[in-house]
């Protein structure tokens, strides 16, 4: 049976059974939880990779077809998801913050309220700040950001900087990105794929200076 089975199947069915195994593996010596989602997109990854080797290749038709991801999808192992979003008012805006591992969990969320600033562009541009802080003040490794902004995404990443309303928040991003020696990446993302770091925003937004202080973010988002 296994003579008639095209090579491409052969290699699904080795990587299947090695993620099997290796899940199997972290559920017995390091006591975590599967998440169905991101063994799929491991599995899915690694038979791309290996499928490489095969001669010939398989025929396109025969792989998963890819679309844009429209929900958050977890980050590869190994890094950490930082989502970040600003929802704006008469009097201010607010950033939203959420941490996430490669399982899928939320590890941390934050919500921060910036006085004064009703510009939208500023304020996306200052929760992309907030982020790029944060990964400093917590010496945070391998991580991606992503920010449903297109515009203030692309300015960080390619490392724009000009005199504009940004121009100084920009300077800083990119200051604090000069000084930092660890892998870091830059997502733009549809505001779908974005939901939870939005409704930290609109929450912290809502609260007291004083309640924004004691406010259990991570409790409360979960």
């Amino acid at each position: 049976m296994v003579s008639e089975t095209s090579p491409f199947h052969i290699l699904q069915c080795v990587c299947l059974l090695r993620r099997i195994w290796k899940s199997r593996n972290e559920v017995t010596f390091e006591f975590t939880q599967p998440h169905v989602r991101s063994l799929a997109r491991q599995f899915y990854n690694q038979v791309l990779e290996f499928s490489s080797l095969l001669s010939p290749l398989p025929p396109r038709s025969s792989l998963p077809p890819i679309t844009p991801a429209t929900t958050w999808v977890p980050p590869p192992e190994g890094f950490l998801n930082i989502n970040v979003d600003a929802v704006v008012s008469a009097s201010g805006c607010s950033s939203g913050l959420v941490v996430r591992g490669s399982d899928g969990h939320v590890l941390l969320a934050i919500g921060l309220q910036h006085q004064g600033i009703v510009n939208p562009y500023l304020a996306e541009l200052l929760a992309l700040r907030d982020a790029i802080s944060l990964v400093a003040s917590r010496s945070l490794s391998h991580v991606i950001v992503e920010g449903d902004s297109e515009v203030v995404v692309n300015q960080v990443r390619h490392g724009v900087s000009e005199d504009s309303i940004g121009g100084p928040v920009l300077r800083e991003c990119l200051q604090i990105l000069s000084s930092l020696s660890v892998c870091i990446e830059f997502k733009a993302v549809p505001r779908s794929a974005n939901s939870a770091a939005h409704r930290v925003a609109r929450k912290a937004l809502l609260l007291s200076p004083v309640e924004l202080e004691s406010f259990d973010f991570l409790g409360w988002l979960l």
